[in-house]
């Protein structure tokens, strides 16, 4: 009989924390003694924390694309009401309609990253799997930042590799993992710094290592980087117009890939990334 009504009792808990759980409140937690019943309480507490990470993640992303959309609508309702009232002289208008078309760009380029990672995430964007030159490639997509480099006066150095190197996968989106990643480090590397790209073959793999001598990021940080609009700095960053989902996509694009991507990372010192790609049948 004893026995029976602690089951019992163990049971009406576990029943009272599920309709907890189901009624949004994650915060629940199981504490049984019972043996037969504690494997079931650790699952459901797991269950739990998981969905309670994934309501605190959806929070965060409302939150930040609220925020990322009205930065630049506040700024193109601004300048359009100016022009229209006449406080922009006519002689600067071509300045203003300039950056007018800037913010509409990044409100685009916004929209089009949150589908490109949604559809990674849910396995529905397809690959287009090609062979092409990897050396190509990587010198084609630092053309992109010239101006934001020199503008900097950083240095970038290539070592890559002595001959032509031919690898597998999505021409477009391997190009899209290096431009995402070269424009943090020169985003977050100072005036006068330094960023490296160097190229290995190991086996049948290519690996791109991306280094900077950038602020670096803490070791609190570098277990959420992969995370959609997650920034160390919790005033969103350095760079204001930064989306946040650069690194989520690049991990997203790799993981499509079935490849690997780490990162080192020192506060003050600097970080690298260093991803893999198949090598192409010779």
């Amino acid at each position: 009989f004893y026995f029976s009504k602690n089951i019992s009792s163990a049971i009406n808990i576990l029943i009272e924390s599920t309709k907890k759980i189901a009624s949004g409140d994650f915060s629940t937690r199981i504490e049984l003694n019972n043996s037969e019943l504690k494997e079931l309480s650790d699952n459901m507490n797991y269950m739990a924390t998981e969905l309670e990470n994934l309501e605190n993640l959806r929070k965060d992303f409302i939150t930040n694309v609220s925020h990322d959309l009205r930065s630049p609508l506040t700024s193109i309702k601004g300048f359009v009401t100016a022009l229209q009232d006449g406080t922009i002289a006519y002689e600067d208008k071509d300045k203003y309609l300039q950056i007018i078309l800037d913010e509409t760009d990044r409100l685009s380029k916004l929209t089009d990253d949150i589908m490109l990672l949604t559809k990674m995430e849910n396995n529905v964007s397809e690959l287009n799997i090609t062979s092409f030159e990897l050396k190509t490639v990587i010198k084609k997509a630092c053309s992109k930042f010239e101006r934001a480099i020199l503008d900097k006066n950083q240095n970038l150095s290539l070592e890559l590799f002595d001959k032509e190197v031919y690898v597998c996968g999505d021409l477009n989106k391997i190009q899209r993992v290096i431009t995402n990643i070269l424009d943090n480090a020169i985003k977050f590397t100072p005036s006068g710094g330094n960023i490296k790209i160097e190229t290995s073959i190991i086996d049948e793999k290519a690996y791109v290592k991306i280094s900077d001598t950038g602020i670096g990021i803490s070791k609190d940080d570098i277990n959420h980087i992969w995370h959609r609009f997650h920034k160390a700095d919790k005033s969103r960053g350095i760079d204001k117009k930064g989306t946040g989902l650069g690194l989520a996509i690049v991990h997203e694009i790799i993981r499509a890939h079935k490849e690997n991507i780490t990162v080192e990372s020192e506060i003050g010192v600097g970080t690298s990334f260093t991803f893999s790609v198949e090598l192409a049948e010779a």
